[in-house]
């Protein structure tokens, strides 16, 4: 094998390898300041001890600190609307926890803050809010609460220590202190479980610090390999090379497409833009699926305010804007320095969501047209969650397939869902009915599909 053959393998390889790491971040609760004899100072200590072991593990930490419950719940909000996409998220949790009932005599898992009179958040809350608004691959729940609840509190109303729930949602694990309904005289079993361990890999290391755990995370799907942006999300700057990435404060993780000579450098979304943050009238709800079924206009809208909030915030540089990329940048990004019609040489399937043998076998007339061989199968039969295939070398999931990405010239660009494999090719782009335009009134091209969506670029100047 020549030097140079030698040297693009193991190029193609080390972006394979970080295009799969995820971005980690956690939040560390630690309420310790309740009233009286139920005060317990040394969560403080346990949660900044947490709060360090996560960062020394690659997490970007942030902490929340003796919190009343309507400020947490606006901080648990704002984390779990910005974890990355396809990432993985921690939150921990130190501090009193009991089961209560409610009217109805069902039992209820309550996390207690700080300002009295039994105020807390509600496990099951959390968990729901998790499943909805979480854009991460895998979110973990540490909940340390080893003392259970509070001195003097009346077993009547409930039994002691957190119950556990019915159920996960997808791509949870809940990790306890103290098997279920148990409690302890000891606060911070966990953290002290956690600073003790010498165990490098990240679920171990958790597994092995926890009483009682729950997961509905896929295999090996917490330890994936962690990935490093090159700035904090409140801090845009240009990236230096190909493969940097950068997380925005809501949780669009962006790759830098260097500068050629023709193209100056600009940020483009790793993936596909996220139905969640991009909402429509749609019958497809599903987790982390690409936006579709929006109009341009109220896309534009959408742009022009995010930039404006973002540069309010100074979290985005004067003369940067959140847009759709040009025809030319949308190629030049696909490509990602290849040449030819694909990135790739072996199987469609492997890297795109498009007419295969999954959507064939529907039976429904209208895909008659599909690839119909055993080899060409995708797996889905509509559109599939961003970042279910192999990347680009850039790192740039779906460039080919799921939805067609629309470009600021109106013009589609990537092939969908729907569209046979001979539409997976760079150069090939799709022009969208428009409405016929009145005399001086701007072009725009109003047409919103289930197949058409598109990905952010920040771009400069």
């Amino acid at each position: 094998m020549s030097l140079r053959v030698l040297a693009l393998s193991f190029l193609a390889s080390f972006f394979l390898v970080a295009s799969y790491a995820n971005h980690r971040v956690a939040l560390v609760v630690g309420n310790s300041e309740y009233g009286g004899q139920d005060s317990i100072q040394t969560v403080r200590n346990d949660a900044l001890t947490v709060a360090k072991l996560l960062k020394d593990r690659d997490f970007l930490v942030k902490s929340a600190l003796n919190q009343k419950r309507d400020d947490l719940r606006i901080v648990l909000k704002s984390f779990i609307e910005s974890t990355p996409i396809n990432g993985t998220a921690l939150i921990y949790f130190g501090g009193h926890s009991m089961t209560v009932k409610d009217n109805n005599g069902v039992e209820q898992a309550l996390l207690l803050t700080v300002d009295g009179n039994r105020k807390a958040i509600l496990l099951d809350d959390l968990l729901e809010q998790v499943a909805e608004s979480s854009a991460a691959k895998s979110t973990i729940l540490l909940i340390d609460s080893g003392q259970g609840v509070p001195p003097g509190y009346d077993k009547r109303r409930g039994p002691v220590g957190l119950n556990k729930p019915d159920g996960l949602p997808e791509g949870v694990s809940l990790h306890f202190a103290m098997n279920p309904n148990t409690w302890s005289d000891q606060g911070g079993l966990m953290a002290k479980k956690l600073a003790e361990s010498k165990n490098s890999p990240l679920e171990d290391w958790l597994r092995e610090a926890s009483q009682w755990r729950l997961s509905t995370c896929e295999p090996g799907s917490i330890s994936r390999p962690a990935s490093h942006a090159i700035a904090p999300p409140e801090k845009l700057i240009r990236g230096k090379k190909a493969g940097d990435e950068w997380v925005s404060p809501h949780g669009t993780v962006f790759c830098w497409c260097p500068e050629n000579g023709e193209q100056s450098g600009f940020w483009v979304g790793k993936y596909e833009a996220r139905s969640s943050k991009f909402p429509a009238k749609s019958n497809l709800p599903g987790r982390n699926l690409p936006a579709h079924s929006l109009k341009q206009r109220d896309l534009a809208n959408h742009l022009s305010a995010l930039t404006e909030t973002e540069q309010k915030a100074d979290r985005l540089p004067r003369g940067w804007t959140y847009a759709l990329p040009s025809p030319a940048q949308w190629e030049y990004a696909a490509r990602a320095g290849t040449k030819g019609d694909r990135y790739f040489s072996g199987n469609p399937a492997l890297h795109a969501n498009f007419a295969d043998l999954s959507l064939f076998e529907t039976g429904n007339d209208l895909y008659q047209y599909a690839a119909s061989t055993s080899e060409l199968n995708d797996g889905f039969t509509g559109l599939a969650p961003v970042g279910s295939f192999a990347p680009n070398p850039w790192g740039l999931f779906d460039v080919f397939g799921n939805v067609w990405e629309q470009t600021n010239t109106g013009e589609m660009r990537g092939g969908s869902w729907v569209s046979p494999q001979e539409y997976l090719k760079v150069g090939i782009g799709k022009i969208p009915p428009s409405y016929r335009q009145k005399p001086g009134q701007a072009h725009h091209f109003p047409y919103a599909s289930e197949f058409f969506g598109f990905r952010l670029v920040i771009r400069e100047g």
